[in-house]
């Protein structure tokens, strides 16, 4: 009843801290003012915050005391972060992208290790490696990234400028350097409600059964 309770009782405050972070950094950040690209925003960020709630609840009730907690969470954070695809790309799902932009460079006359083209396409090489790439789809941030770059930018067409490439519609960008995809959301939104729920339910289970008072 406890575990229960203290689960819904979070929901609340994170729908209202979901709620003005979205009206804050949607109208800050610029995006399209439209229904469907504001529920979406509100969307991804509220279960966002709401799993990384219950993960902070569920690294509590795993551990014997805070201090222990915060270093587990600390330690997946890092994870998290470094497997969100981000800041290291998810290999892309064919290799056609890696060749259509090494044969863009060739047309282009950027295959010399003096110019930023082939910079760029030697950075499209340093993707995460296949043998990792399990953690990268396990990873919640991974989730939230695809869900928040896609609503936002998958159907973009304006044009923007890569170094060392022709210039390209926003939405091929977001296609073909971190293969997602539109339409993968539906998947997205449910695996970002099956993160909150289990890490809820291994909170719950935790705080039931594990028990490290000493007397």
């Amino acid at each position: 009843m406890f575990a229960g309770t203290q689960v819904v009782v979070e929901i609340p405050y994170v729908l209202v801290q979901g709620l003005v972070y979205t009206i804050v950094v949607h109208l800050m950040m610029g995006f399209q003012w439209t229904a469907a690209k504001f529920s979406w925003f509100f969307f991804l960020s509220f279960f966002s915050f709401l799993y990384f709630t219950y993960y902070g609840m569920m690294t509590v009730s795993i551990s014997p005391n805070h201090q222990v907690a915060s270093i587990i969470a600390s330690f997946f954070y890092a994870l998290f972060n470094l497997f969100s695809g981000f800041f290291i790309p998810k290999p892309v799902s064919s290799s056609f992208t890696v060749i259509h932009y090494l044969v863009l460079a060739v047309v282009n006359q950027t295959m010399t290790m003096e110019t930023d083209g082939f910079i760029q396409c030697v950075g499209l090489l340093q993707r995460i490696p296949k043998w990792w790439i399990w953690y990268y789809w396990i990873c919640p941030l991974s989730w939230s990234l695809y869900g928040l770059i896609v609503t936002q930018y998958g159907d973009l067409e304006d044009v923007i400028k890569v170094p060392g490439q022709p210039d390209q519609m926003i939405k091929f960008y977001v296609k073909d350097y971190f293969g997602y995809h539109t339409d993968f959301i539906g998947v997205v939104a449910a695996v970002l409600v099956g993160f909150s729920v289990f890490f809820a339910f291994v909170f719950a289970f935790c705080i039931k059964r594990l028990n490290f008072q000493q007397r």
